[in-house]
């Protein structure tokens, strides 16, 4: 009964309305899900690809399809060249502003790539504090493969004049141009070496693993807004349907007991005028008695 009111003329608009919203809940619920499977798949790759063996950029080729490379460790045999090291500017990390240094690493067949090796805090920028920065010899170059990061809006990579060591983005072919080498058409992000501390400058972290839990959690979230509104815009229709219902048997009893006080005036007014009358009849005759 409640669902053949919901669809009268009375709550149709309402009730296409509330239909509408539940809609969008459940839309917004399956969105949550994707993006649950996402991250699950997402944490799926870079395990895997974190468990197998660092791919070394000085002996194998680099694949047709970077996608292959993607979150898997790589390393390189060859050294730092720190007279050609360059710093990327206005890097934030746990919101202090600094730069990242980044230092060619050079292989054999005068070949190198670029290595960002960390952040480091804005007082220690200078080039004067780049020496206390280097790695220690012979410690290990492992990291992950990362994408030349071209110029804005679509725009022509462009060499600078001159060689300069302040830079707003890793782009390979503008950066070429002052190098004495070839450089791989990537770069590489260099990732902290066991047991290192995370405070130890250059500042150094690993990819972390997605959270997909809070997208589920959301998405149950989404499903029961939408299972309430439903319930509650019936039992709201049903409410009102019972309050009109209520009023309509009212509106009945009501008449008949204003009949009922009309009848009972209509009778105390006809007893009075018989009262009325009967002492207007007793005054009469007791006048003439007086007179004899």
């Amino acid at each position: 009964m409640v669902l053949l009111k919901l669809f009268s003329k009375k709550w149709i608009v309402f009730t296409l309305l509330v239909i509408a919203v539940m809609a969008l809940f459940v839309r917004l619920g399956f969105w949550q899900l994707d993006r649950y499977e996402q991250k699950r798949a997402y944490n799926a790759l870079l395990a895997q690809r974190w468990a197998q063996e660092p791919f070394n950029l000085s002996r194998e080729p680099l694949p047709a399809d970077l996608k292959e490379m993607e979150y898997r460790r790589v390393t390189a045999d060859g050294y730092f060249d720190y007279d050609h090291q360059i710093v990327l500017r206005g890097q934030v990390y746990r919101d202090a502003a600094g730069v990242v240094l980044v230092t060619p690493f050079v292989m054999d067949g005068n070949r190198a790539v670029l290595v960002a090796r960390g952040w480091v805090p804005a007082d220690r920028a200078d080039p004067r504090f780049w020496p206390e920065l280097e790695e220690p010899a012979g410690a290990p170059m492992i990291g992950l493969i990362r994408p030349s990061q071209a110029a804005p809006n679509g725009q022509i990579s462009v060499a600078a004049d001159s060689a300069q060591r302040e830079w707003y983005r890793i782009d390979i072919a503008a950066i070429q141009a002052q190098m004495p080498y070839s450089l791989e058409p990537v770069w590489i992000q260099q990732l902290p070496e066991p047991a290192r501390p995370i405070d130890r400058l250059p500042v150094r972290e690993e990819p972390m693993a997605l959270d997909a839990t809070t997208h589920m959690s959301y998405a149950v979230q989404w499903f029961s807004f939408a299972v309430i509104a439903g319930f509650g815009y019936v039992m709201f229709v049903r409410f009102k349907e019972r309050q009109a219902r209520l009023g309509e048997r009212s509106a009945d009893v009501f008449p008949l007991s204003a009949h009922a006080r009309d009848v009972n005036e209509h009778r105390v007014a006809e007893q009075v005028t018989k009262a009325d009358d009967g002492v207007v009849e007793a005054s009469a005759s007791a006048a003439p008695s007086k007179a004899a």
